[in-house]
This record gives C-alpha cells, sequence and structure tokens, in this order.
C-alpha cells in the first residue's frame, strides 16, 4: 500500500497518513445494538459510554451465549462520563423489534427485559474495578463452551490466542471481563473499509459494518481490498487528539452473522465459515488508548514511526 507522507513533529521524526475516520459507533449496552456518534472522548478504558451496562444472569452475558441480545438495541438518555459507575451511570432507552421500549430507571426493566429474552435476567450498570465479584464467572469456560461460543466449525482448529498477554488470559478465565470494564478483553475496536470489502468480495456477503461492532471504522486513503489494519499492528495511530496503539489481530466469534432486525441486519448462516476460510477468523484489531483525547469522524489517521510517542 502507497502511504502518503506528512510533516513530522518537532524533532524531526517522519510520520505519515493512512486514512480517515469514516464512522464512530458506542455501545451502550453490552451486546446491544448501538449508536453512530460524531465525536467521541477517548480514555484509558476505552471510549466514553462505550459498554457501560450490561445484561447479567450469575454472570455478565455476551450475544455469544445469547444470540437474543442483538435483536435489541440501547441508546444513552444523557451523555455518559467516564469516571461514572453504578447508580452514576447515565440511563439509557432500550428498543425492542415489538415496538417496546423501557428504560434502565424504570422499575420493570427488568421483567421488560427478561420478557424479552425469556430469561430471568438483571440490567447491571457497571460496578468499580475493586467490586470484583460482580465481574466473577459463574464456572470455568470448558473447551466445548468455547467452542459453542465461537461455532468452531469442521475442521478448524481450536483459536490459541497466543497474541493475548498471558495476564490477561489469566484474569478472563476467572472474570467474564476485565473488572471495571464490559468489553470483552480490549478497550477499543478498530476496522477498515478495506477490510470489510476484501471479505465481502471473497465472499459474497453482506459485510455492513454493523455485523462486526467496532468503535472506530477507517477509510484507507488508498483503497484497496486488503486486510489493511493487520499492517497497524506494534504501532500506534494518531487520531485527532488521541493516539491509539494497535495491539492485535481480532479473532471473530458467531455474532457478525446473527441478525439484528432494528438495523435492517438479516442472518447470513454463511458468515462464520466464511470468517473462517477467507480470514482465518480474524477481522479487525483490538486496541489500547496510548494517549487520550476526542477524536471525530473525518479526522485524519497518522501513522506514526515507532518511539514517536512515549
Amino acid at each position: 500500500m502507497a502511504y502518503h507522507r506528512v510533516g513530522g513533529p518537532a524533532g524531526g521524526e517522519q510520520i505519515v497518513r493512512v486514512g480517515e475516520v469514516t464512522e464512530l459507533w458506542r455501545y451502550p449496552v453490552k451486546s446491544l445494538g448501538g449508536e453512530r456518534i460524531r465525536a467521541a472522548s477517548l480514555v484509558t478504558g476505552g471510549l466514553e459510554g462505550d459498554r457501560y451496562w450490561a445484561v447479567k444472569e450469575r454472570q455478565i452475558r455476551t450475544a455469544k451465549q445469547w444470540p437474543g441480545l442483538l435483536r435489541l438495541t440501547a441508546r444513552y438518555l444523557r451523555e455518559p462520563h467516564a469516571g461514572d459507575y453504578g447508580r452514576a451511570v447515565a440511563p439509557v432507552e432500550i428498543s425492542s423489534p415489538d415496538g417496546s421500549h423501557c428504560t434502565s430507571d424504570d422499575p420493570q426493566i427488568d421483567p421488560w427485559l427478561g420478557g424479552q429474552l425469556r430469561k430471568t435476567v438483571h440490567l447491571a450498570a457497571r460496578e468499580p474495578p475493586e467490586n470484583r465479584a460482580h465481574y466473577r464467572r459463574a464456572g470455568a469456560m470448558s473447551e466445548a463452551d468455547i467452542k459453542a461460543e465461537i461455532a468452531l466449525q469442521p475442521g478448524e482448529a481450536l483459536p490459541t490466542y497466543e497474541s493475548v498477554p498471558t495476564d490477561l488470559l489469566t484474569q478472563l478465565a476467572e472474570y467474564a471481563t476485565p473488572p471495571g470494564f464490559y468489553y470483552d478483553a480490549y478497550p477499543l475496536h478498530l476496522l477498515t473499509t478495506d477490510s470489510l470489502r476484501f471479505l465481502h468480495e471473497r465472499s459474497g456477503l453482506d459485510t455492513d459494518v454493523r455485523r462486526f461492532r467496532p468503535n472506530v471504522l477507517v477509510r484507507p486513503d488508498a483503497e484497496v481490498p486488503a486486510l489493511t489494519e493487520f499492517d497497524w499492528i506494534g504501532r500506534d495511530l494518531a487520531v485527532g487528539e488521541a493516539v491509539l496503539r494497535i495491539e492485535s489481530r481480532t479473532v471473530r466469534c458467531t455474532m457478525p452473522s446473527r441478525p439484528q432486525p432494528l438495523l435492517g441486519i438479516a442472518e447470513e448462516k454463511s458468515m462464520t465459515r466464511a470468517i473462517v476460510d477467507h480470514v482465518k477468523r480474524e477481522l479487525g484489531v483490538n486496541v489500547r488508548v496510548a494517549r487520550p483525547g476526542t477524536v471525530r469522524e473525518g479526522d485524519a489517521v497518522i501513522l506514526l514511526d515507532q518511539g514517536v510517542v512515549a
């Protein structure tokens, strides 16, 4: 891919513009449909307001286990704040394909949500990291559980997750999510339009970005069907006021194949097989925030030389 050179910061380091932010997404409730926003505050814990609520039943649940969660969507009733936990978390409204709605501060929210999911559940705001019991798994995940969550395909080896640091894997063996947060493992997920087009051209399937639930969608300057973001692993991207550290490839589960009726997303039964066959079950990248700041749609995405950002 041809990169365009631009001027570097004081000290003469070279930096390279590689694209621009085309969409920003936050998901108020874990595994529910989210909301597109024009600007986002990125903090150490990720995108402000992203996954500050979750559905619990003995432990935090996701659409990997309960695909019905993707039938619902959520939006904030006021702007969230990064330091909020428990009762301080901004309220949300949840919508169902049956036309009904319920807010998180409605006393009937748990019965309503349970009726939607046909389960006994509780809508839980995130708790401070010190409340580790809130995040603890109900039991250890078996190999069979992992195979079921990702819909391991015939002839496919179980993913090794070798790019995930050992301390994080150890933590996630005990906790459903990192204590203090409701994201699966990493604070942010970034995807490029190149990668969506790459998968679409090889599979013929609908690769609507909303299937893959990124926080940041980037349009590369020189769009070609390629897994462009993989080239950025181990590097830093300056995006708006923030700097993002690209950590690893994202291993995909079954969620992109599931229907999201309120968003007009139909079921794609062949999607998991296509992701395995064409991209080895990896699409998009896991990201940490190296320098907090505001990011807006239309912001340039700059690939920094190694060592530019401490």
